[in-house]
């Protein structure tokens, strides 16, 4: 018999220990950041693997709920079944507006991963610069398709997200220079010269300048502020707006430039769910990021405009918790 809470409970019924690995923030960067051509190069096969057929996916639109401060929680569950075996991960996360217990982070909670068989959680992963560092490796993997030949990119907000960014459009290996822009000039002279120190030609700049190859835009921007071209390069990346209340986009983008999201559920979000509700674009959900590996588009005619939006997807979160794990084989 056990005793419990005073109750006596049959040996019987007395549930299993369960042996859980808790990831630490500290941990998940040290690893995300070791080798981010690598990381670049597992999320490549990784896709790989599911474009050929050879992976399936179950992965159901994100559930969102809302509170009134503009916060949110979300739940982010996905499962790959695949020539690596299953892997089953769901994300916990939550958008904290306040920011009184946690000043400076936006970005709450967990990405867990479950036993294949049977449902219990074996790894607990710190989701705050795990969420950005997939983030930033979904900027880089359609930077890539979008503007293959890019040489100088601007990064627009010096954040975790915008940090990471750079990190792994740097592991391309054609950028030749990145511009980092934020509010906060002194942020930006930070992150750029952390950067800088580790290898990765980037700088400090005051404002974005529409010359460069693409901007990547990764702010928490509740308003648009980015016009089309010529105010912009004819290549954006947008990775902030991925809640109802927050924008990064000009409506004038709508229709104008070619689209694809990071997974079909991006036009309930941000300026693709602002767009559909004043008509400007229909329900119908555009090419993905793992369509745009696939089947990237020829070399862009002159002043044709591409646009990639982010809001965030369960598969890169399942594959960076593969690529974590794979590190440990």
């Amino acid at each position: 018999m056990v005793t419990a809470g005073g109750v006596l409970l049959p040996e019987a019924l007395w549930p299993q220990a369960v042996s859980c690995r808790h990831w630490d923030e500290a941990e998940v960067h040290r690893r995300l950041c070791a080798d981010p051509a690598g990381y670049l190069a597992f999320a490549a096969g990784y896709l790989a693997e599911l474009a050929s057929g050879r992976a399936q996916l179950q992965m159901p639109a994100k559930q969102v709920l809302d509170d009134p401060d503009g916060g949110d929680f979300r739940l982010m569950p996905c499962v790959l079944r695949g020539p690596r075996g299953t892997l089953k991960s769901v994300k916990i996360i939550g958008t904290n507006r306040r920011q009184t217990l946690l000043p400076g982070q936006i970005t709450v909670g967990e990405l867990l991963v479950l036993d294949a068989a049977e449902q219990f959680v074996r790894e607990r992963f710190d989701a705050c610069l795990l969420s950005s560092a997939r983030t930033g490796l979904v900027a880089a993997l359609a930077l890539g398709r979008l503007a293959p030949r890019a040489r100088r990119i601007a990064v627009i907000g010096a954040g975790r997200v915008g940090f990471y960014t750079a990190l792994y459009c740097a592991a391309l290996g054609t950028i030749e220079h990145i511009d980092l822009a934020d509010r906060d000039h002194v942020r930006a002279r930070d992150v750029a010269e952390t950067l800088a120190r580790h290898g990765l030609p980037c700088r400090a700049v005051a404002a974005a300048d529409p010359a460069c190859d693409a901007w990547l835009l990764a702010t928490t921007s509740e308003a648009p502020f980015c016009e089309p071209p010529p105010a912009a390069p004819t290549v954006v990346v947008s990775l902030g707006a991925d809640a109802a209340g927050q924008r990064e986009l000009a409506d004038a983008w709508a229709g104008r430039a070619r689209l694809w999201v990071d997974s079909a559920d991006a036009v309930n979000y941000g300026d693709l769910l602002a767009w559909r509700r004043q008509g400007l674009i229909d329900d119908a959900p555009p090419p993905d990021l793992l369509a745009l590996r696939c089947d990237p588009p020829e070399p862009a005619a002159p002043g044709e405009q591409r646009l990639f939006i982010s809001t965030g997807c369960a598969l890169y979160d399942n594959l960076t918790a593969a690529y974590l794990l794979a590190g440990e084989d």
